[in-house]
Order: C-alpha cells, then sequence, then structure tokens
C-alpha cells in the first residue's frame, strides 16, 4: 500500500511542477510579446511620421 501512496506523491509532485513551470512561462511569453508588441508599434509609428514629413 505504501509503494502505491509513493507512485501518487511522485505522480502529484510532477503534475504540481509541471504547472508551475507552464504558468511561468506563459507568464514571461505574455510580457515578452507585450514589450515586442510596444517597441514595433513604435517603430511603425516612427516610419509613418516619418514618411508624412518626406512625403
Amino acid at each position: 500500500m505504501s509503494e502505491i501512496k509513493g507512485q501518487l506523491l511522485g505522480i502529484i509532485l510532477v503534475l504540481s511542477i509541471f504547472l508551475t513551470v507552464s504558468v511561468a512561462l506563459t507568464a514571461i511569453f505574455t510580457n515578452m510579446t507585450n514589450s515586442v508588441e510596444s517597441k514595433v508599434s513604435e517603430i511603425v509609428e516612427f516610419d509613418n511620421q516619418s514618411q508624412t514629413i518626406q512625403g
């Protein structure tokens, strides 16, 4: 019976670690996506302004 409890504990630990890592990676990639999106929009906005000035 203790062998089954040990296996269940191992499965629960693996699932909790996987859940923690997936939540952390999701948060990291969401922040990176927002950062890249804002920088790209700044570049596009700057490019549009320079074309308006030149045009």
